[in-house]
């Protein structure tokens, strides 16, 4: 009777480490299970079935157990490299995009466009990098020209860059284009995606090898190497600031988005399907011959006080030799009048005409008749 339960005794272990390894998963323990059990029952392998036997199936037990131990833990060695694997595969997914765009906005209503605009950045929870607001007409911004024409209204222009998050950065744009009439829109999109999770790898190495030269610090036991490994860590940490740093300037372009606007002020606005047609052309000459007069009148202006003071000296030069020059007239006169009232010298020897018939000195004087 003993050996009887002994013999179920060894069948039942041997059947629960068998089917312990079959959780593992794969067909060949299945197959296992079953022999054991069909041996079990008929009696085959367990020829010597003594006290001795039950050590040696308690010790396939636990031999079993570690292999399925280790089989579990390689099934979770797996399964976190699976995950590493995922998240991995999800970064990469993930891109890092950086939006720009470039507007150029003309208005009637400058006053009225620039408040606009500004409600809209508040709005969308944006914020201003740079503004500049200026008056933009050519020679109309010196000085000479706001003392003769102070009433002559000027033409402003507002520049601004503003960072608009990204998640609302189309909505935005749709609105400011509302502000005024858009004449050119320029945008773009930089993807920084390789660069980012380069650098993100390179700073999980370094803050690794902090990790590493940390505990070299600890069992140092020389000077020198301690000098040697606090030289290295501070040159680690300059490495990890300067990345995390490129890191966040990353995030926050990615998150913020550029938008550079400019909104110009003009007398009218002319659509495009106005351009090329003759009373436009006539009009547009009109006002280019009126700028240009009127320019020509700022630099008259302009050069005003210097003619003056050239004309002065013309005048000063010209009373200061008025006697000389009226006595230089005088004498001139007065020579005039003596040339004419001198009597005329008489002639000694009259000239000689030569179509006159030569005279013979042999001949007498000749007789009158």
């Amino acid at each position: 009777m003993s050996r009887f339960l002994k013999k179920y005794a060894v069948a039942f272990l041997a059947a629960c480490l068998l089917l312990t390894g079959c959780s593992g998963g794969d067909g060949s323990s299945s197959y296992s299970v079953k022999e054991a059990t069909k041996e079990a029952k008929s009696g085959q392998g367990f020829d010597y079935m003594t006290d001795e036997a039950v050590p040696a199936a308690e010790e396939s037990a636990d031999a079993g157990a570690d292999s399925s131990a280790g089989d579990k833990a390689k099934g979770e060695s797996n399964s976190v490299g699976n995950k590493q694997s995922e998240n991995t595969t999800n970064k990469i997914d993930k891109e890092k995009l950086v939006f720009r765009c470039n507007m150029s906005i003309d208005t009637l209503e400058y006053a009225d466009s620039v408040k606009k605009f500004r409600d809209l950045i508040k709005k969308y929870e944006g914020f201003v990098e740079t503004e500049t607001e200026t008056d933009d007409k050519g020679m109309d911004s010196y000085y000479y020209y706001r003392d003769i024409n102070p009433t002559q209204k000027k033409h402003s222009t507002y520049t601004a860059t503003v960072r608009i998050p990204s998640a609302k950065y189309d909505d935005f744009l749709e609105e400011t284009g509302g502000i005024g009439e858009v004449r050119n829109k320029t945008a773009n999109v930089e993807n920084v995606s390789q660069s980012y999770y380069s650098l993100q790898a390179e700073l999980e190495v370094l803050e690794a090898k902090y990790q590493r030269y940390l505990e070299m610090l600890k069992k140092a036991t020389t000077t020198k190497d301690i000098i040697d490994i606090e030289n290295t860590i501070t040159s680690i940490e300059v490495q990890i600031n300067q990345i995390k740093t490129q890191l966040n300037r990353y995030d926050n372009d990615v998150a913020y988005s550029y938008v550079s606007v400019s909104i110009k002020e003009v007398e009218k606005i002319v659509q495009e399907e106005e351009k090329g047609t003759v009373s436009n052309a006539f009009e547009d000459s009109l006002t280019a011959f009126g700028n240009v007069c009127h320019g020509l009148f700022i630099i008259f202006i302009y050069f005003l006080p210097y003619l003056i003071v050239i004309l002065v000296i013309l005048l000063i030069v010209f009373f200061a030799t008025m006697p000389v020059r009226k006595k230089h007239k005088a004498a001139k006169k007065a020579a005039k009048e003596n040339a004419a009232k001198a009597p005329q010298n008489p002639v000694e020897n009259p000239p000689v005409n030569p179509q006159a018939s030569p005279v013979n000195p042999q001949a007498g004087p000749q007789e009158k008749k």
